[in-house]
């Protein structure tokens, strides 16, 4: 096996994973990769739920993790995990590098609150039924992670230090 590392975080659309992948990234200097950003450039009207989509969406970023993991030792970056590309993807992932998975929650209310007031220039824009739907298959899955983080209502200093205590178990 690959000793390169892959920390994928995993939860509800707006439970703070990008956050959590920002604050990685410069506290511990590995590389967030935003993939939402890769699938906004080609969701271009397309149905969030268009299988077609959503097979191309999970096979293009497993093509560019596998891109970027070549740069770098370590690399982080985010998935609400709910499909059955996001399955092979991991497993695949799994065969070639060293894969821990970091479940992000939040409640599901907080969820909401935070998809409404985000950044919609590098976020996909979605209904609000849209995210209901998303999140409740997020939590119907119930997706077992190596590590859990509530994201709720944390300082940054308790996210940061929480991560440490994950991030150093693999040096």
């Amino acid at each position: 096996m690959n000793r390169k590392e892959i920390f994928l975080l995993i939860g509800q659309k707006g439970s703070g994973k990008s956050f959590v992948g920002k604050i990685i990234e410069k506290e511990f200097g590995i590389k967030f990769i935003r993939v939402e950003s890769w699938i906004k450039n080609i969701k271009k009207g397309r149905d969030v739920y268009d299988e077609k989509y959503i097979k191309h969406s999970l096979e293009m970023i497993e093509n560019g993790i596998r891109q970027e993991i070549n740069k770098t030792d370590k690399l982080v970056f985010e998935s609400t995990g709910i499909t059955k590309y996001f399955d092979r993807m991991l497993e695949s992932l799994k065969e070639d590098f060293r894969v821990t998975t970091i479940g992000i929650h939040a409640d599901s209310k907080i969820c909401l609150n935070r998809v409404k007031t985000r950044d919609k220039t590098i976020h996909i824009n979605i209904s609000d039924n849209q995210v209901i739907t998303i999140n409740a298959k997020v939590r119907e899955k119930d997706f077992t992670s190596d590590f859990h983080i509530d994201n709720g209502a944390k300082t940054n200093e308790d996210l940061i230090k929480e991560l440490k205590d994950i991030l150093t178990r693999y040096k």
